[in-house]
């Protein structure tokens, strides 16, 4: 079984990554699946897709020590995917042939993983700030701009909330591509303010970026049924 890597990363917060080897069928046979998720794995057309979706589920499976019974999992009308029986804090983020689960039970959280390729310097300006865009060397390299869009990634999915513009609403400190670093990234959509410590890490063509809400940060509970 490919488990890439699984480790505590904060107090009370775990990482895990998988390297996706395995057919839909042997994820199906352990998994436990209602009808609806059945129904929506088979309107996913897209084979890579579908293993990202049986693969991320795997992991919240594994990260919660494979319990018996359903795992209930669900997404809240922004988006954001939730445990409907469990009381914890998920993020999940697939590319390529991984997928990552961060989870943790008494803080919120955030992850964004990618696969580096050229295809990001044609959207850079999409989700860089002029000062972002100011801040970066003549010879940016693709690693330092998919920096910038993991941590923003990471952080949004942290907010949680939707509404937010790569460029007017997030922004990332300068910063020195050696990894793994932490970098300083802001969410400013008022009346919303905050600062985090964002861990990215790199391996192979892939990035990660990862962020665990402070006590101070941490509002809002995971829901659960």
């Amino acid at each position: 079984m490919p488990l890439f890597a699984e480790r505590e990363v904060a107090a009370d917060c775990r990482l895990a990554i998988w390297q996706i080897t395995e057919t839909e069928e042997w994820f199906t046979r352990r998994l436990v699946l209602d009808d609806a998720e059945r129904n929506l794995m088979a309107s996913i057309r897209h084979p890579q897709r579908r293993l990202h979706w049986l693969s991320s589920r795997w992991l919240i499976r594994l990260l919660l020590h494979n319990p018996p019974q359903h795992i209930a999992l669900r997404t809240d009308e922004r988006g954001k995917p939730y445990l409907v029986n469990f009381s914890v804090h998920i993020s999940i983020s697939h590319s390529a042939d991984l997928s990552a689960l961060l989870l943790s039970p008494s803080a919120a959280v955030g992850l964004d993983l990618e696969y580096c390729s050229p295809k990001i310097e044609r959207i850079a300006r999409k989700f860089l700030s002029r000062r972002e865009l100011d801040q970066l060397p003549p010879d940016a390299s693709l690693q330092q701009l998919y920096v910038y869009w993991c941590v923003k990634e990471a952080l949004y999915k942290l907010y949680g909330r939707r509404e937010l513009d790569f460029r007017r609403h997030l922004y990332v400190e300068p910063f020195i591509a050696r990894f793994p670093m932490v970098v300083q990234g802001h969410i400013n959509k008022p009346p919303h303010s905050s600062r985090h410590a964002v861990t990215v890490e790199a391996f192979g063509p892939y990035l990660l970026a990862w962020v665990v809400a402070t006590a101070s940060q941490n509002h809002n509970a995971p829901a659960t049924g």
